[in-house]
């Protein structure tokens, strides 16, 4: 009986598309509705993607030097899109001095700085490849993102020096020949005598 009424009532003039209005407008309420929510839901998401990508995140490794090819540097790098300040940084065990010796009562390497602006390394300290190759370090590294800040970012992980070990001629392979070369041409007019 009820679907007989119903079936009638549409059947009157206008009622059947009072009747398509309603569903219309309901189908379009809910469409609404579920965009509301996604735009809601997308706005949270790129206010937390834009917080974090306009942060500092300093990172540390062993790097090789320029200086000799199988030298390397502690290095600090800023990989944020904003400046560092009160960087603090700790390795574990303690680096070896430059000329390989290794104080006796030193357990840790620490270095702080006040600022690392985006993008910047900074060498810290050098060391001999041969005396780290095989050892696993341990850095912490923490930071804020204002001067003076209580809220401090910190970052800790565990590295090996091989992981940056990149000597020979990709680090130095131009300047080593360009002063090949220059021997090679002072030794040239030499020989002609």
């Amino acid at each position: 009986m009820l679907l007989e009424d119903i079936t009638h009532w549409l059947g009157r003039d206008g009622n059947g598309l009072a009747a398509a209005q309603v569903v219309a407008a309901f189908v379009t309420a809910l469409a609404t509705l579920a965009l509301w929510r996604v735009t809601k839901v997308l706005a949270v998401e790129t206010a937390a993607l834009a917080k974090m990508t306009s942060r500092p995140f300093v990172v540390c490794s062993l790097e090789s030097s320029g200086a000799s090819a199988i030298a390397l540097n502690l290095t600090l790098r800023n990989t944020g899109n904003a400046t560092a300040f009160d960087v603090k940084l700790q390795v574990t065990p303690a680096l070896p001095k430059p000329d390989g010796s290794q104080a006796s009562d030193q357990v840790e390497t620490n270095f702080e700085t006040s600022l690392l602006p985006p993008g910047q390394m900074l060498p810290i300290q050098g060391v001999m490849g041969p005396k780290v190759h095989d050892k696993r370090f341990k850095a912490t590294i923490s930071w804020a993102a204002l001067p003076d800040a209580k809220e401090r970012d910190t970052l800790s992980y565990n590295f090996e020096p091989k992981d940056g070990f990149r000597g020979g001629w990709s680090t130095k392979g131009a300047h080593h020949i360009a002063e090949e070369l220059e021997k090679i041409r002072k030794e040239i007019p030499r020989r002609r005598q």
